[in-house]
């Protein structure tokens, strides 16, 4: 259901300085108007926010870049649009960080992430080019942001030499003396894969290949790479394009995001060794891109898209589109990558409150916490004439359905969406914000993300032996206009 065909190609890729200001008024104007606009998410004034970039802390703050395109709620040409803060609670919003301005990003700045070394953090991105017959040409760029914000390009790093045009979103790290990175590409026999390349310097890079596991022929494009280590485990993480299961949890959305653990990688045979199988780390409808970083704590966080390519939603009719996943740790925990909301998100919290059944709600942003440890409930959110979204349980599944919403979209690719159930007695927590749901279960190893839209929202009902506290949620600072 892509909006995207409505727009021409020369209108997609307009960039900023071509936005009239009373285009921008207008769109910021709609997006006011908007209640499914969020208010403790990360959303844009205007226009299309996709994957979260440059992920880092440096300099005594959380830095988060995200793609940006400004002309409307369409994929065109994307900048980097640049936050910081030091608790999630209050932001800084420092516009826009990366513009496409040079011959080797003339067709957008894309994603990639950030090296804190020294006193700067590299920012790695995928220079977008497009020749005189629209052919692509993807190179690997970098640019330095030093600690007065400043922020300046350094060129191309490496060109496309082993890949198909699909080559981009590079992620960098350091171990011991070699500086690593992960590129998500497509091999020339079209299939995904997530290119490693090393370097002593930073600037001359050697292509190991793509990194070898038993899902070598897995999907055409592996988008959006990650490459770390918790526990001495090594995760590659990354959202691959062109898969579908049989089982009735896996890969249902156009495109998913997937993990693999395994014990180390081998820079030698530039193997995943020992790994298990590939894992699913979300089974919501909106779920994409996800980005890691370490923080000063030592946390592994983990941000991600709430969202995906080629879907559009209701909030594209007043000018806006995606918006950022709540901060996750990341933990390894019985062979799973476990999430959980960073709990500098609880000073947004107020008074708990029980829900006995029902629960009329005087704000749409605010979290619940079910604690349960019978085989079958019912969590409703809903309206007065009866539109709602049904997250419920039996004793081996979650279901997330959808289905009946004010306003229905992506529907080819179905209204419900399943989870496994790990456990009976666990606590599940949901986050909801204005048109987006959040709920982490099976003590964090799975999560269920998805938009939703439901007119008026107005109550909350729980069904089943269901232990229910209800907390509003208060705005993250700094971000409104």
């Amino acid at each position: 259901m892509s909006l995207n065909s409505n727009w021409t190609v020369d209108q997609r890729y307009r960039r900023i300085e071509e936005i009239s200001q009373d285009s921008i008024d207008e769109m910021v104007n709609l997006r006011k108007q908007d209640a499914g606009y969020p208010s403790y998410h990360i959303a844009p004034k205007f226009g299309l926010l996709n994957d979260p970039n440059g992920l880092c802390f440096f300099n005594g703050e959380h830095h988060l870049f995200y793609q940006w395109t400004p002309v409307g709620p369409v994929h065109g040409m994307k900048y980097w649009y640049h936050l910081s803060t030091k608790d999630f609670i209050h932001f800084e919003d420092h516009g826009i960080g990366l513009h496409p301005d040079q011959d080797y990003d003339s067709h957008g700045v894309y994603s990639g992430g950030a090296l804190v070394e020294n006193d700067n953090a590299l920012l790695f991105f995928t220079g977008n080019k497009r020749d005189e017959n629209w052919l692509r040409v993807p190179t690997q760029c970098f640019a330095k942001m030093s600690a007065d914000g400043k922020i300046e390009k350094h060129g191309v790093v490496i060109e496309n030499d082993h890949y198909t045009e699909h080559f981009r979103d590079p992620k960098v790290w350091k171990q011991g003396d070699d500086y690593l990175m992960v590129v998500g590409a497509q091999k020339p026999q079209e299939t995904g894969s997530m290119a490693l390349y090393r370097s002593r310097d930073l600037m001359n890079w050697q292509h190991k290949g793509p990194i070898q596991t038993r899902y070598n022929n897995l999907g055409y494009m592996w988008e959006c790479p990650d490459f770390f280590e918790i526990d001495n485990q090594s995760v590659m993480l990354f959202s691959p394009q062109g898969v579908s299961s049989e089982n009735p949890y896996d890969f249902k959305n156009i495109y998913s995001v997937a993990y693999i653990l395994g014990d180390r990688l081998n820079l030698d045979t530039a193997e995943l060794e020992n790994h298990q199988d590939i894992a699913q780390p979300d089974y919501g409808f909106d779920f994409y891109a996800p980005q890691t970083y370490l923080d000063d704590k030592g946390r592994r966080i983990l941000i991600a898209w709430i969202g995906l390519p080629e879907i559009d939603t209701p909030s594209n009719a007043y000018q806006w589109a995606g918006m950022l996943s709540l901060p996750r740790e990341l933990q390894i925990q019985d062979g799973y990558l476990v999430q959980s909301a960073l709990p500098e998100l609880k000073a947004l919290q107020g008074e708990a409150v029980t829900v006995e059944n029902v629960l009329e709600l005087d704000t749409t942003s605010f979290m619940v916490e079910l604690e349960t440890d019978t085989d079958e409930f019912e969590f409703t959110l809903a309206n007065a004439t009866g539109d709602n979204i049904v997250f419920s349980a039996i004793d081996t599944e979650f279901t997330l359905d959808r289905s009946n919403m004010s306003k229905l979209y992506a529907e080819e690719f179905g209204c419900v969406r399943k989870a496994p159930r790990l456990s009976t007695k666990q606590t599940i927590e949901v986050y909801v914000d204005k048109s987006v749901i959040e709920i982490f279960i099976n003590g964090g190893k799975h999560t269920m993300t998805s938009r939703f839209f439901i007119d008026d929202l107005s109550m909350l009902s729980i069904k089943g032996d269901v232990k229910t506290v209800y907390r509003s949620m208060s705005p993250i600072k700094g971000l409104d206009d």
